[in-house]
């Protein structure tokens, strides 16, 4: 039996980039495509300098951006397909969403909006109870003071990571500026260097959450999935209540084999965000199929739908629904 992420291809079709150099049947006009959106939180204001993921069925990250100071994003040169766009809030108090959406015909523009909430119950970027000091000295300390400020006007960045470097050139083990330069590469996608900064950080101060997440992202993009594992579950441990923590630990096991622990993380995940996280969902279905146990891959497909109900492929997820159901009833 196919696997949940081959029936996707076979129902949706292979979302290829079409600026892979191996995509040698897309045409001029398909590369007109366009998907856009805006970002804003519950107030309806937008929400800057968030990055924003495309994605095709087989969780291949194919672009990236980030929102501009309006909240938009745009990706551009897409081929049809299926394809799923994935708003990242690491280091906010936002809970990320995913989207699908479906370009079916040449010069298609598509826009995709996202309202974010907020869990006020959960953090995800500290460990309560868990406080670290240190000593500092004073010129490194008004490095950092100096970095943070700068790091909070996008036109200043460059200027706020120098600052960042100097404070941690006098103090080589200063925490808060290893711990925050290295964030702010992640958050850039500049994974090869936040890896070294948040290691150093976490030498210093093992306890760190903020650390731990980070380089786990950054693990997860540098393929590195045996240390990310690592990484995650030692973060789970700090805050076993981190939405994003149980959610990413359990993907990553999903993918590495480990079935039986994968469907105990995803499912505090989904606890966690009360089932309304539709990623969680995705996930599940998927892990259900691996583990033919085809119900409960329908039902998580359904929830899907319920949490995402202006999925742009609906029919095609019905009909993968139905045929689960088919198969747990022929089995």
């Amino acid at each position: 039996m196919l696997l949940l992420i081959g029936i996707f291809m076979t129902l949706f079709g292979t979302a290829v980039d079409a600026t892979d150099p191996a995509d040698v049947s897309v045409s001029p006009q398909q590369v007109a495509n366009s998907i856009s959106g805006h970002v804003s939180d519950d107030r309806r204001l937008p929400v800057r300098d968030l990055q924003v993921e495309l994605l095709n069925d087989v969780d291949s990250v194919i672009q990236r951006t980030k929102t501009d100071s309006s909240g938009l994003f745009v990706f551009r040169r897409l081929s049809n397909g299926t394809f799923q766009v994935r708003v990242q809030t690491y280091g906010t108090d936002y809970i990320g969403q995913t989207k699908r959406v479906q370009l079916e015909r040449t010069r298609a523009f598509e826009q995709v909006d996202f309202v974010l909430s907020v869990k006020q119950t959960t953090s995800t970027t500290a460990t309560p109870g868990v406080v670290f000091v240190q000593e500092v000295p004073e010129p490194a300390r008004k490095e950092y003071e100096r970095g943070a400020a700068l790091l909070q006007q996008a036109e200043q960045r460059k200027e706020g990571l120098e600052a960042l470097k100097k404070a941690i050139d006098i103090f080589p083990l200063y925490f808060d500026a290893l711990e925050l330069l290295g964030t702010e590469y992640v958050k850039q996608e500049e994974y090869e260097a936040a890896v070294p900064l948040l290691t150093k950080a976490l030498e210093v101060n093992a306890r760190s959450f903020t650390s731990l997440y980070g380089l786990a992202i950054a693990q997860y993009n540098l393929k590195q999935l045996t240390n990310a594992l690592d990484s995650l579950r030692r973060a789970v441990v700090l805050n076993h209540r981190s939405i994003n923590a149980n959610f990413w630990l359990g993907m990553v096991l999903r993918q590495t084999g480990k079935l039986d622990e994968a469907e105990t993380y995803l499912k505090l995940a989904d606890q966690l965000a009360d089932s309304k996280l539709p990623d969680v969902h995705w996930q599940l279905a998927l892990l259900f199929n691996q583990l033919k146990r085809y119900k409960e891959a329908a039902d998580e497909l359904e929830m899907f739908l319920k949490v995402q109900p202006d999925a742009r492929d609906v029919e095609q997820i019905k009909k993968l629904i139905q045929r689960f159901r088919q198969q747990s009833r022929s089995g």
